[in-house]
């Protein structure tokens, strides 16, 4: 049992980060799914992730088993899908427009688009699980709770839903924690980030191989007409 000295012991820091995991991890990540279903209602999905495939970024494994599986096609449902894979689907087989800031760009405060408040969630996301320490100060909890609640208000409205993630959110800010059940959405949180980043690092190390490539060959070229 840890001692009241001891450094695994809750804090309002740690609280505070885990209290916003749950926040993306839970109302942020159910809106994105409904958001989908709204672009692409599910019964769609396997015509429309057909035409766009080839479109898609890089996908992990466990995304192309998802959307992709070998030997036949989708048949779950929206249900399964994480932030990350949310992300990557609203971004390029819907036909919602970017942000003024353009996809993979932090958007403006005040920019209310659905690109930009999709963006703000995967913003926060990535921020949340960026620093190796678990425990967000007040200001900085405040400030992406600020964030994130405006971006679902907004898209609450292009649901129609009456305001039902807006409720659910302000619920989650005063509920009480379970630390064993947020251990849980932190490590998902952190997985679906490093996810991220591998698939930045492989498509970075391709597009540096392509570079060196035409390099040589134009070199090459200029050679044999030289």
């Amino acid at each position: 049992m840890a001692t009241a000295n001891s450094p695994y012991i809750s804090t309002e820091g740690t609280t505070n980060a885990n209290r916003a995991c749950r926040l993306l991890l839970g109302p942020c990540t159910d809106q994105l799914r409904d958001v989908l279903r709204k672009e692409v209602p599910p019964s769609s999905f396997v015509v429309e992730i057909s035409k766009q495939k080839y479109n898609l970024p890089r996908l992990n494994p466990e995304q192309r088993d998802l959307i992709l599986p070998h030997g036949g096609s989708y048949s779950g449902n929206y249900d399964d899908f994480d932030i990350s894979l949310l992300y990557i689907l609203l971004r390029n087989i819907c036909n919602i427009t970017p942000h003024k800031n353009g996809w993979g760009n932090v958007p403006d405060v005040n920019d209310s688009c659905l690109s930009a408040n999709i963006e703000k969630i995967r913003v926060v996301r990535n921020n949340t699980v960026h620093s190796a320490r678990p425990t967000l100060a007040n200001s900085e909890f405040n400030d992406i709770w600020t964030s994130v609640r405006v971006a679902v208000v907004e898209m609450d409205t292009f649901l129609s839903n009456g305001n039902y993630y807006e409720r659910e959110v302000d619920i989650l800010r005063h509920t009480t924690m379970d630390p064993v059940q947020d251990k849980h959405y932190r490590d998902q949180l952190t997985k679906q980030y490093a996810d991220d980043q591998d698939t930045k690092e492989y498509i970075r190390t391709i597009e540096e191989n392509i570079g060196s490539y035409q390099k040589e060959t134009a070199g090459r070229i200029s050679h044999i007409e030289g």
